[in-house]
């Protein structure tokens, strides 16, 4: 999808189909929207322009208002009450208050604007999720949705990949690299469930599962970006550690088999597909470069050089409010070659600098433990496997997104709408099943679909 040509009509489409359905069959509508936001490339979804507003209406923005939509008419036709996480109130209350230093200080502009419609994208989704899944079914079928989307990227990620490679006859690995498909780590998320969550006992049914596994493993090794695959062996580790008591031994050496048979299938299929690529070449390739000295500075240069700006700058402002979103185009310093640096590339540094002590503490430690402690609820207490499965999927994400920001990007960009809706639907069950295993199934019905 181009920046010219169709956009228009494409975002129009999504207003026009998606509005109607919104009205009829809300929950669909938010379905389809999950899909859509975790199979698009994020990017190009926020290039999408109108000709009557221009930037301020993309084909993510679209997406979001159908959601809202749905999210207001599921309301009025089941007379159920609105939920308002305080974690939803925290996170909106700390982006605000960094906002407000953006605008006072360089004015409402379009770059102010952008950066606070990026951030408030994970609370807004949390929020919906909060509101629409409140049962086993809608669950089921939200985790149906974010699978779809997720199995839609890596195919489009593929199909990117073959297409770069046989027609631009690419010698060089780095040409082929894109992050555009990653959906939120939600491929990631699936893959390192699979630590846990058993099989199917009948091998017919176990050959679909291994086919999307291959296909999100492919995926992720050809998108070539270490902090993903150093979050994902992380995530293992700790999902392991979280939420198995015993046989955790037999779990790592039954995943490691499962690992091996995936990966071979993996390195098997890319090579008949893609004749001249090497798919263990191209891993140990992005790994030396973090051993080769010059490599390695030319590698991760711009991170250490946007550690040693972003840090600088939030000593020298407000420490307990950072100093704003989008606070580097304040910096005008013809010593520094901005275009060398890596910024918002540091999760955790990047809450610092931009929204300060609270800032960091809001995304990086309540945030984080939040969504894992409601995880954890569901998983122990969960009533069927839907359930038990959502909460382990949830933790899945949150642990893996959390390590990954060590190392690139946070919560305040695009493409984390499916992964903000899966927490808010953590939430808002995890709620539901405490007040059902204090008061019975009578509080359980009241949410069930009639």
């Amino acid at each position: 999808m181009e920046i010219q040509g169709y956009p228009q009509f494409v975002i129009f489409a999504v207003l026009g189909i998606g509005i109607p359905l919104a009205i009829l069959r809300p929950y669909g509508a938010f379905l389809l929207i999950v899909v859509l936001l975790t199979a698009g490339n994020a990017d190009t979804f926020n290039q999408t322009r109108t000709a009557l507003l221009g930037p301020y209406l993309n084909l993510g923005d679209a997406c979001l208002l159908v959601a809202l939509v749905a999210l207001f008419f599921d309301k009025y036709s089941s007379k159920k009450p609105v939920w308002l996480p305080k974690i939803v109130l925290a996170l909106l209350f700390v982006l605000t208050v960094a906002a407000l230093q953006s605008f006072w200080k360089l004015g409402w502009t379009y770059e102010t604007a952008r950066a606070y419609r990026w951030g408030i994208q994970l609370p807004v989704a949390f929020f919906i999720g909060a509101n629409l899944v409140n049962n086993s079914a809608r669950a089921k079928a939200l985790i149906g949705a974010l699978l779809c989307g997720a199995v839609l990227a890596a195919i489009q990620h593929l199909y990117y990949v073959l297409v770069a490679w046989r027609i631009m006859n690419l010698q060089a690995y780095s040409a082929i690299r894109t992050i555009a498909y990653v959906g939120g780590g939600m491929s990631s998320a699936f893959l390192v469930t699979a630590v846990i969550w058993k099989l199917p006992v009948n091998i017919w049914k176990k050959i679909p599962f291994l086919m999307v596994g291959v296909l999100f493993l492919t995926s992720v090794v050809l998108n070539q970006t270490r902090s993903l695959w150093f979050a994902t062996a992380g995530a293992v580790l700790c999902l392991l550690f979280l939420f198995t008591r015993r046989n955790r031994i037999v779990n790592i050496m039954r995943f490691g088999i499962i690992v091996v048979l995936v990966v071979f299938a993996t390195v098997w299929v890319s090579q008949h597909v893609m004749t001249e690529l090497n798919v263990f070449d191209l891993a140990t390739r992005r790994i030396k470069l973090l051993f080769d000295e010059d490599a390695r500075i030319i590698s991760t240069g711009t991170r250490e050089r946007a550690f040693k700006v972003e840090m600088g700058s939030w000593l020298n402002g407000t420490l307990l409010f950072g100093r704003g979103l989008c606070f580097m185009q304040t910096i005008i310093n013809p010593e520094i070659a901005t275009h060398r640096i890596a910024f918002g590339h540091l999760g955790y540094v990047t809450y610092l600098s931009q929204m300060g002590l609270i800032g960091i503490l809001a995304y990086g430690v309540y945030f984080p433990l939040s969504v894992v402690r409601q995880s954890r609820l569901l998983w122990q207490q969960g009533d069927g496997p839907v359930l038990r499965y959502l909460g382990l999927l949830g933790a899945a994400s949150i642990i893996l997104l959390s390590i990954m920001f060590l190392m690139s990007s946070s919560f305040l960009g695009l493409g984390y709408f499916a992964p903000g809706v899966l927490y808010g639907s953590v939430w808002s069950l995890a709620q539901i099943q405490k007040r059902s295993t204090r008061e019975g199934n009578y509080v359980l019905s009241q949410y069930e679909e009639h």
